[in-house]
């Protein structure tokens, strides 16, 4: 390790490299889980200096584990290793940020936040459409293929992605990059895909080249209570219909994680202080100005209809912000009822409720202390199927967090569900990803180890063990 930090800030710089007693704590410190440690920490600033990082990692014998703005929804850049593991931070590699107005697509480091991406963009009527409530490095978003909540009309960070420049574990710095950052492009295997969604565990994501899309004039924003849970998915159906590529989200959001997003609000505003079972969050958005298309007053005449034919009860309009400002703060609102388990779920949409009805009625059975607050972006299948242990309940250990995934996962697998929406695996997951695959398709493991041992033939990098 002497070697290694010496040699490391003949590369980096004295001020970028600290050994594991010096490392500040928010680099080992993760949004929802303890707190980590590693041997050093390396902050490089250029592609050429994270190459040499880890070349002179392997040929010390260290392990390196990438993290870019730790967000830390699945550990995945969160080392636990004081004496074998290397952080490795991208915060630093900004060297490029290549705008082409023509193509509407962005060459740019992994070390740029999302945040400040569509500050640059925005003077241009464009963005990265790929929408949430954290501010992660766009190295971070590629690595855990993110999603949000715009999914629904934008895509993932796969549907976005033209290509990946990559620093290999094997040969150990060697860069590569796959992809010329064109929108059609057949020469050859797309072997960028598989560093998509990897959590960080085949080669560091140096660069990456994103498509764009034209920022939106102008959004119509509605919640929406139906009459009954039988009632959701024909209006969405009739949403879809009805305006298919307008609708940039639609969100399910239930009674206990409206509460929680509106704790410490007035609840007089919404639904006249009645909140329903249940309630859809929808958007239309246009790049067409409102004199051409009133994006309101379609969603405004559509409600008045449903409220005729009986499916939907009640809704709260023109609250376009104080929306979307409640359903970002749900998972706030929910840590300060107690301890946050958070599942992140996709499902067929046919059994979208039906998971909900199980997965309630198995809690009510083995852990009736478990508080359900499910929501999340129903109108792609994706569900957050949160639950909170409460502060009067005591302890919450290991061993019931693991009977917890343990049940859930099975009823997710029997459905035809996935265990990971789009945070990824990471070590958090590892035995669940295990134990799903084997129930759904175990030749899944053996092909996704022989590819990890293509690309890191000697465990030299990241988190995940892919075949299990």
């Amino acid at each position: 390790m002497t070697g290694f930090l010496a040699e490391a800030r003949a590369v980096c710089g004295d001020a970028y490299v600290q050994d594991g007693t010096a490392i500040e704590p928010r680099y080992l410190q993760p949004a929802r889980y303890a707190a980590g440690q590693a041997a050093a920490l390396v902050r490089p600033g250029r592609r050429d200096e994270a190459a040499r990082v880890l070349a002179l990692a392997a040929a010390c014998g260290l392990r390196v584990v990438v993290q870019g703005a730790h967000t830390g929804l699945v550990r995945a850049g969160t080392p636990d290793d004081a004496q074998g593991e290397v952080l490795l931070s991208t915060e630093r590699l900004r060297e490029v940020f290549e705008l082409d107005l023509l193509d509407r697509t962005l060459r740019v480091s992994s070390g740029y936040r999302l945040s400040e991406i569509n500050e640059r963009l925005e003077p241009h009527g464009l963005w990265f459409p790929v929408d949430l409530s954290a501010d992660p490095s766009i190295g971070g978003m590629v690595a855990h293929n993110t999603g949000g909540t715009r999914m629904l009309r934008y895509g993932d960070v796969r549907a976005n992605t033209l290509a990946l420049e990559v620093v290999l574990a094997e040969p150990a710095g060697q860069v590569v990059r796959f992809g010329q950052g064109l929108q059609k492009d057949n020469s050859a295997l797309a072997l960028g895909q598989l560093f998509i969604g990897s959590s960080g565990s085949l080669g560091l994501v140096s660069e990456v080249t994103i498509k764009l899309s034209p920022l939106p004039r102008q959004r119509a924003v509605a919640l929406v209570a139906p009459s009954s849970l039988d009632e959701v998915f024909p209006l969405y159906a009739e949403v879809m219909q009805r305006w298919g590529g307008l609708v940039s989200a639609f969100e399910g959001i239930s009674r206990a994680a409206l509460e929680a997003g509106l704790h410490g609000q007035d609840l007089a505003r919404w639904f006249g202080g009645q909140l329903p079972d249940y309630a859809m969050l929808i958007e239309l958005s246009s790049e067409l100005p409102a004199e051409q298309l009133a994006l309101g007053e379609l969603l405004q005449h559509w409600l008045e209809q449903e409220f005729e034919t009986g499916r939907v009860r009640d809704a709260v309009l023109d609250a376009d912000e104080a929306i979307w400002g409640m359903r970002h703060r749900i998972s706030e609102g929910l840590r300060a009822q107690g301890k946050v388990i958070g599942l992140d779920l996709s499902l067929p949409r046919r059994h979208f409720m039906r998971l909900r009805e199980r997965g309630a009625a198995w809690l009510a059975e083995r852990f009736p202390q478990l508080r359900l607050a499910d929501f999340g972006h129903l109108g792609d299948g994706g569900m957050h199927f949160n639950m909170v242990w409460p502060l009067e309940a005591g302890a919450w250990h290991a061993e019931q967090e693991l009977a917890l995934r343990e049940g859930l996962y099975a009823l997710v697998a029997e459905l035809g569900g996935s265990i990971s929406a789009e945070h990824g695996v990471g070590p958090q997951l590892q035995a669940a990803y295990r134990a799903h695959w084997t129930r759904v398709e175990p030749g899944v493991l053996e092909w996704a180890r022989r590819v990890q041992m293509l690309w890191d033939p000697h465990g030299r990098l990241g988190k995940v063990d892919w075949g299990g």
